[in-house]
């Protein structure tokens, strides 16, 4: 503590130059926010080295495959003067024009339409709506509703692309294609929407964009409200908001400058580091105010409050840290810029609070008395009132009766450990979306319509792919997985294999024909330059109706490839599933393990610095336990509430141990100094004190979390909402357990009995 104080003592001294120091701090911080740059591509959301992202890149490097969209074209109205029927040759005409358009995009490596169809029967396109039909009734039943819906007012147009996995690509090719559609007429009552892999992606990072401004600015404005509430005035409200501001700000300079990108997780940092960050100026700004209240002088208040509150702020930063730390330790880079970015904003937030929360209340007391002619006393509402009333009441109650308040807690863990059972993960990446957005809608339309436009490729790697031993298997795996289509959703295939049994009506054992017929294909590259490689692609409903549907369809891909590999091909040759829905189902295992890994060596490492920087068993476990109830708890009102765990909140349990642990901290350290001052009832001061400020805290804290509801992703609804619980539920157990913990380990030894 002598050291605690002797650095008090210089900050309070040298308070102006430190605030210099941070104003140029934030200037350098405005320039690095202009750099910070918004990430939506899910492979960079895998650790690198696994297998699924180096088949991935195959995929795109040798096929310039696994990326698409789909252009749903869909009759939306009956309006009088307007087309009824996707048939009509002004519908097939625009969507004929919408296809060469696109084939003009470098990108754009193949497209399929039912204009397609009118071109091959008829060479041209039908002049009236009943040659379109004729043609059409032609097509055999499956084929034909592989291109228009069975009521005739929906259709698609498929487009491959090719691109490099850069949001800035990724924006260019959405925006181009929209223009393509925007440039072309179509009749009244169609509606054109971009949808698929692309489309939603596209949407993501665009609500990423707004989320993040929107989020920002409803916690301010929640933080703010309810520091009005808490000082009574708005001059007072401020003080604790100043460091805070600078906090945030040098938060997202910093990662601008250090190349951090906004993605689904970091997004919420904003938001979060104000609900987080506020509670270091509430408690130093507290203390002042309790110090000023006792008589001294504003320089001593300041240089007491920093000191007194550095230790369980210094406590609760590094377990904070310590939480968020144990996300490191995940194999997911989207967790490692989250880490990075919260514990750079907490360490900013705890900075500035401590740095230039005295300069900032020295002066607006001084302005005050200059205004006035004298110091006013400060009040705050958080400490007198009805509240503070509340708060020495609780602490009355369980000084005398703790461990029924502790029986209390077992009845309300007992109903969340239920939940924890009932909770589940989600990694696809149409969820991620919110619903009733067009792009979901259609994407839903177009699975009801033509069972589904999800690809999964299969990668085969041989000697030379053209050998007739390896044709003859990939025919043969592919007719297996199309009959099996009842349980997997497949809807469709296309490999060389089927190049070449089209060129000739069977698989010849004569490597040159089948050379021959590859070299005349024309269509979707499926053979690599080298003939080393070759892909399988199939189409269909793979994301399932749930989770459980989705894991079951991919482990049927990888179980079927693996027996193929053993049994139909010949030795040497190897197959790998791929892409991008396959690499949402690797994201779901690894997610699945993440969680507990992070979660446990969030505790422990939490645990330690508990038990490091106060040496006490009783005391640690007072300290630490309202820590993992609020964590059970948490993951109880997941599992009851139906929010499954996701890649962002893969890493919430370690965060809300690292936050859930402060609190007990603060009660616990005011316990111990009114103990160690011979107070006869520390609980009672200990509660009545610090219980006002936690609840402002956590109140700011919940606050900033909820803001994330104002987003319109349903992945940062969960965020928020799960965060706030986790902030409620263990600023509860603080109140309840650890007074009570301490009340029996210590209860005698202060004069009071446990009960």
């Amino acid at each position: 503590m002598d050291l605690l104080r002797k650095v008090a003592g210089i900050i309070v001294r040298y308070r102006v130059a430190f605030a210099l120091i941070a104003l140029f701090l934030m200037v350098v911080s405005v320039y690095g926010i202009g750099q910070l740059r918004f990430e939506s591509d899910l492979s960079t959301m895998l650790p690198e080295g696994t297998p699924a992202i180096a088949d991935y890149n195959i995929l795109q490097n040798e096929f310039q495959s696994g990326d698409s969209t789909i252009i749903a074209v869909k009759i939306d109205s009956i309006e009088p003067g307007g087309v009824y029927d996707i048939r009509d040759p002004e519908v097939i005409e625009a969507v004929y024009e919408l296809e060469q358009r696109l084939r003009q995009r470098e990108y754009v490596t193949d497209t399929v339409s039912i204009a397609d169809v009118y071109m091959q029967v008829l060479g041209r396109l039908p002049r009236s709506e009943e040659e379109a039909k004729f043609v059409l009734d032609m097509l055999p039943p499956e084929q034909r509703y592989s291109l228009v819906s069975r009521d005739y007012t929906m259709t698609m147009i498929v487009v491959t692309i090719s691109r490099e996995k850069k949001t800035e690509t990724l924006v260019r090719v959405y925006q181009g294609i929209q223009e393509d559609m925007k440039s072309v007429k179509f009749p009244k009552n169609v509606e054109v929407i971009q949808t698929g892999n692309i489309g939603i992606t596209y949407r993501i990072l665009e609500l990423l964009q707004s989320d993040l401004n929107k989020t920002m600015a409803i916690s301010f404005i929640l933080v703010i409200a309810l520091l009005l509430y808490f000082y009574r005035s708005p001059v007072k409200a401020i003080i604790p908001l100043i460091p805070l501001i600078f906090g945030v700000t040098m938060t997202l300079g910093f990662m601008g400058l250090a190349g951090i990108p906004l993605d689904l997780a970091t997004t919420t940092i904003g938001a979060m580091i104000i609900g987080m960050g506020i509670d270091y100026g509430i408690h130093i700004t507290n203390r002042y105010y309790e110090e000023r209240r006792n008589g001294r002088d504003i320089e001593d208040a300041a240089a007491e409050a920093v000191a007194e509150t550095g230790k369980a702020l210094l406590g609760a930063a590094l377990t904070t840290i310590a939480g968020f730390a144990a996300m490191y330790l995940s194999s997911l880079p989207m967790l490692h810029h989250l880490a990075t970015a919260l514990i750079l904003g907490l360490s900013l937030a705890a900075l500035n609070a401590i740095v230039i929360t005295p300069a900032v209340v020295i002066l607006e007391e001084d302005v005050v008395k200059k205004l006035k002619g004298h110091y006013v006393r400060p009040e705050v509402r958080s400490g007198s009132g009805f509240i503070g009333e509340l708060f020495h009441s609780l602490g009355r109650t369980i000084k005398a009766k703790p461990r029924a308040i502790l029986g209390a807690v077992l009845l309300v863990t007992l109903l969340f450990a239920y939940g924890v059972t009932q909770v589940t993960t989600e990694v696809r990446l149409e969820k991620f979306v919110p619903e009733g957005m067009p792009e979901i809608e259609a994407l839903l339309d177009i699975r009801g319509e033509f069972g589904g436009q999800d690809e999964i490729y299969v990668l085969v790697k041989a000697d030379d792919v053209r050998d007739p031993a390896v044709m003859r298997a990939m025919y043969i795996f592919e007719k297996q997985v199309k009959a099996d289509s009842y349980y997997n959703g497949v809807f469709s295939s296309e490999s060389p294999a089927d190049t070449v049994y089209r060129e000739y009506g069977y698989i010849p054992n004569d490597r040159e024909k089948i050379r021959a017929a590859l070299g005349e294909y024309q269509g979707v590259q499926t053979v690599s330059n080298d003939y080393s490689m070759a892909l399988i692609k199939f189409t269909g409903d793979f994301g399932g109706a749930s989770m459980d549907d989705f894991r079951r369809i991919m482990r049927y891909f990888e179980e079927e490839t693996k027996m193929a590999q053993s049994t139909e091909f010949p030795p040497g040759t190897e197959l790998t599933v791929t892409g991008d829905l396959y690499l949402n189902y690797v994201l779901d295992q690894i997610t699945s393990v993440e969680i507990n890994r992070i979660s446990t060596y969030g505790t422990v490492f939490v645990v330690l610095i508990v038990l490091l920087l106060f040496r006490r068993p009783k005391v640690s476990l007072a300290m630490i336990t309202p820590m993992f109830l609020g964590a059970l708890w948490t993951v109880g009102f997941m599992g009851l509430a139906g929010i499954p765990f996701t890649q962002s909140l893969a890493g919430v349990i370690s965060m809300i141990v690292g936050l859930g642990v402060d609190y007990g901290m603060h009660l616990t350290h005011r316990f111990l100094e009114e103990m160690n001052e011979g107070n006869p009832r520390p609980i009672v001061t200990a509660v009545g004190s610090v219980g006002p400020g936690i609840l402002a805290g956590a109140l700011t804290t919940a606050g900033g979390f909820l803001a994330l509801l104002a987003g319109e992703l349903p992945t940062i609804h969960d965020f928020g909402l799960t965060l706030a619980f986790g902030i409620f539920a263990s600023m509860t157990a603080a109140y309840f357990v650890t007074p009570a913990l301490l009340q029996i380990f210590y209860g005698k030894k202060v004069g009071g009995g446990s009960e």
